[in-house]
């Protein structure tokens, strides 16, 4: 399989979500067989390519604004609100459903937006059980459609 996976936040810089998609991919790198196995490519911004280089060969490296050039058979969005225009099949990170620090506006544009992308991903990752039965409540989503998947530590 062709696998992308969204790294803009990727590093530390960017907290959570940057610390989350690093640790994703390095250890990806080191699960997955150098030879054979699935192939990544690894969607930044440009400011962050320095940031990461691969260590495994069947890791690349792409500018995020070139996404829609490759025929990916998955991607993994790491942040939701990336995924609201992709076309293709893609999985979605879930880290929270947290909205209590936005504007009135900004909350009805971000549960139309998340309500969008949780219906059209082919599985969610929610990264607990709290998060899980939240999605299940407040966007009415099949549980069989969502897998916890726990954070881990660097």
């Amino acid at each position: 399989m062709i696998i992308g996976i969204d790294a803009r936040f990727f590093g530390s810089k960017d907290k959570g979500l940057g610390r989350y998609a690093e640790n994703l991919i390095r250890n990806l790198e080191k699960i997955n067989p150098p030879t054979g196995g699935n192939q990544y490519l690894v969607f930044l911004k440009k400011e962050q390519w320095n940031c990461y280089s691969p260590e495994n060969s069947n890791f690349k490296k792409i500018l995020f604004k070139d996404l829609n050039k490759h025929k990916l058979d998955l991607m993994h969005f790491t942040y939701f609100r990336n995924a609201i225009f992709y076309k293709r099949k893609f999985i979605v990170t879930i880290h929270d459903l947290i909205t209590s620090h936005v504007s009135f506006l900004k909350k009805i544009a971000y549960k139309m937006i998340l309500k969008s992308v949780l219906k059209k991903a082919e599985k969610i990752i929610a990264v607990s059980e709290f998060t899980k039965k939240d999605i299940i409540k407040q966007y009415r989503v099949n549980s069989d459609k969502i897998e916890v998947i726990y954070e881990g530590v660097a």
